[in-house]
């Protein structure tokens, strides 16, 4: 391999010569990703995404900017070829890869899910794609994909698709004519309301949809521009004397941006003008500077020397700009490689991680060298677009095939039997008990399980395990050839509400009057809650319909019936939109008097002080108090409250660990002191005595074994960690109208 072939592979400059600082700025961007995602102390390390538009932006657009001002035209076809060439050999290879291993590696449900991330990768929407998941509420909690990286290649490659056709567009007919400047000043103008309508859009809906304001390229395209407005001529105005300064503190404020930037920073806001801006700084200060002829009629510099040397004297190193060349491959290897592991194993110590990330180094060396440089400078395939484009599509088409097949393979591997929900299983028998002893929390109602930082705390937990009540032990057994829901359909037995648009989405304020049984009945019963009230839902509805009940549902993801103000893990902020929501069922109710309010909630939540996530330490005394004004509040406006108790949460996914555990249910199950929400119980049950409402405890109906087994009978408890299926949800019918008292209640009167 030529010398300067290997040199320049990533660090093209914006004349077309290399630019070792941009290499070196490479391996930064890429260094700070690997150590967030690895987490060796960079927090915002998610930045390096952000440096990468920037750098794209810039490299792409000074490439059309020099062919629109030599040939007057943009050719789509060599463009396409040239990117084709330089992204998909790779990324093919490390989606076969990683779609092979997830299929040795993973249980076959998830990877009937990697597969579909696969293949969404493989089409270059993935973007959208982990957009969607992060938003719909009932994936949003599935483990991270080992392809979930390759949502920034879908915004670049979707840039790369618009991006050619919008200068032909705006700027071909200038540059045709010879109008270069006309042509520059076009362009200029386009890269600037690109970024001003961009970074608008981008700031709004990070309050309202951050997951789409991160992944979406209308949101990112300012990022691309802001690198873009950097190849145009007057980029390179920048005195010289203050360039190396410049890009010191464009430097600083990447690295910085890096370290100090979290989880909790609400992004991609304002907060992402700060790597960005500071990539932009970097690229600034080595552009080449225009010079001005002397007296003697050479040329001559129109600024002094600076003192400061440039950036560059790091950037330039061997070892930075070595990682800087390696840094597509690297972003591409090192994901899968620090997943797929810990898939398997579970929480991985530091060093082994270091060493996932040392091995990352290792194989993305070898893909740089064996597989990205040969290709894209033509060695295998051939230089001709028409060519490299048919190669190209059947490269990418291989990719699509191989997903689809994986995910065929592992339902096959499913015992997917049995209907998702049938009348034949509505009258199966529940093992209802009443245990010899009663679960009693250690410690106070506020301990609360350890967590790492963002995560959504579980207060019902307690640090100290509580005793288990006398519970018979777990025989051992296999997944019941009858399963009912299948596993394979298992994540999707919702109750109807969700289909219908009755348990509203995070963003709706107002809600929704949606009545089932009997629309005349003489009683009326609220259903009133978050998704553990929604899951309630398909038991009251049998109750309704055979009671002849009024049933009205009124349900929102995310969102507590209990009067305290909630955090929202997916918006990053305050869940303004649940407080209003809430206020106007209250409102409601107060109004229409429903005879029965049943009140459920997740024990899962992060509430707010000051518009801030409030101390642990506070969580219970805030919940209570919330809580309290609830019960209270609904005094004179409801003739019964019945606050039903939270369900147990199980260690890991049911559907997913069952796939892999056929033969052991046992392997699956969860101990009965870490399922269940003692503390929470306890004082729900301490709380709606005091208060006048009746308290239901489930826990028995879905744990009634030691450890809680996450099948009764032939029935799947569980379609995710924490929600019941909506089969098993509708066997309970009849355990939960005898304990609320719904089965007294006369079809003609309250």
């Amino acid at each position: 391999m030529h010398p300067q072939q290997r040199r320049t592979s990533g660090g093209e400059g914006e004349g077309g010569g290399f630019r070792p600082d941009i290499e070196g700025l490479r391996a930064v961007a890429v260094l700070l990703v690997l150590f967030y995602h690895a987490r060796f102390r960079a927090p915002g390390g998610y930045v390096g995404v952000d440096v990468f538009f920037v750098l794209s932006g810039f490299l792409i657009t000074g490439l059309l900017l020099r062919e629109l001002g030599s040939t007057g035209r943009i050719s789509m076809s060599a463009f396409y070829a040239r990117r084709a060439r330089r992204l998909l050999p790779a990324a093919a290879l490390a989606l076969l890869v990683t779609a092979v291993a997830s299929a040795i590696l993973l249980p076959p449900l998830r990877v009937q899910d990697v597969a579909k991330d696969i293949g969404a990768a493989g089409l270059y929407v993935s973007n959208m794609w982990f957009a969607f998941q992060a938003t719909n509420y009932l994936a949003s909690d599935l483990p991270p994909s080992p392809v979930l990286h390759f949502w920034s290649l879908g915004v670049e490659e979707q840039f790369y698709l618009f991006w050619p056709a919008l200068l032909a567009l705006v700027a071909g007919g200038a540059f045709a004519a010879g109008r270069i400047a006309d042509g520059i000043r076009r362009v200029g103008v386009t890269l600037a309301v690109t970024f001003v309508v961009s970074l608008v859009l981008a700031v709004w809906l990070t309050g309202v949809q951050q997951p789409w304001a991160f992944f979406s390229l209308p949101t990112r395209a300012w990022e691309l521009a802001l690198g873009g407005l950097l190849a145009l001529p007057a980029a390179r105005r920048v005195p010289a004397r203050l360039a190396p300064a410049l890009g010191w503190l464009g430097l600083a404020l990447v690295v910085a941006s890096g370290l100090l930037l979290n989880n909790a920073t609400p992004f991609p806001g304002l907060a992402a003008l700060v790597p960005t801006v500071g990539s932009a700084l970097v690229i600034a200060s080595g552009l080449p500077r225009p010079q001005a002829p002397a007296a003697d009629g050479g040329p001559q510099a129109l600024v002094g020397r600076s003192i400061l040397p440039s950036p560059v004297i790091v950037l330039g190193l061997a070892p930075v700009r070595y990682l800087g060349r390696i840094s597509y491959s690297l972003y591409l290897w090192h994901w899968p490689i620090l997943v797929l592991p810990a898939a398997v194993l579970g929480e991985l110590p530091g060093p082994a991680r270091l060493g996932l990330v040392v091995a990352s180094i290792l194989v993305a060396g070898a893909s740089q060298r064996w597989v990205e440089e040969p290709i894209r400078h033509g060695r295998f395939v051939g230089l001709r677009p028409a060519r490299v484009l048919k190669i190209a599509g059947g490269a990418t088409l291989t990719v699509a095939a191989l997903a689809v097949a994986v995910g065929a393979v592992a339902t096959l591997q499913l015992r997917s039997v049995g209907p998702v929900v049938g009348g034949q299983i509505e009258d199966a028998p529940i093992a209802v008990i009443t245990p010899t002893a009663a679960p009693a929390p250690t410690g106070s109602a506020g301990s609360t399980a350890s967590a790492e930082p963002g995560a959504t705390p579980d207060p019902g937990t307690p640090t100290t395990a509580a005793p288990a009540p006398a519970l018979p032990p777990l025989a051992e057994s296999a997944v019941p050839a009858d399963l009912v829901p299948a596993l394979a359909v298992a994540r999707n037995d919702n109750p109807s509400i969700y289909a219908d648009g009755c348990h509203v989405d995070q963003a709706t304020v107002q809600p929704k009057l949606c009545v089932f049984g009997d629309p005349k009945g003489a009683t009326t019963v609220l259903l009133f809650g978050d998704s553990h009230a929604a899951q309630w839902f398909p038991a009251l509805e049998r109750i309704a319909d055979e009671r002849g009940l009024r049933l009205v549902s009124m349900t929102k993801s995310g969102c507590t019936s209990v009067d305290v103000p909630v955090w929202n893990v997916i918006m990053n902020r305050s869940y303004d939109e649940c407080t209003q929501w809430r206020g106007n069922v209250q409102a409601w109710i107060d109004e229409a008097r429903p005879d029965v309010v049943v009140m459920s909630n997740s024990r899962a939540y992060q509430l707010v002080v000051d518009g801030a996530p409030s101390p642990l330490a506070q969580h219970e005394d805030l919940w209570a108090a919330g809580e309290r004004r609830t019960l209270d509040g609904m005094a004179g406006h409801v003739g019964r409250v019945i606050l039903l108790g939270d369900t147990p949460r199980m260690a890991s996914d049911p559907p997913t660990c069952l796939s892999s555990s056929l033969d052991d249910v046992a392997r699956c199950a969860t101990p009965f002191a870490r399922a269940v929400g003692a503390a929470r119980l306890s004082a729900d049950r301490a709380i709606a005595a005091e208060t006048g409402a009746a308290f239901v405890d489930p826990t028995y109906w879905l744990c009634s074994t030691e450890p809680c087994s996450p099948i009764a009978g032939r029935l799947l408890i569980y379609r995710d960690e924490h929600h019941m299926t909506a089969t098993f949800s509708r066997a309970l019918a009849k355990p939960l109208a005898a304990a609320t008292g719904l089965d007294r209640i006369s079809a003609a009167a309250p």
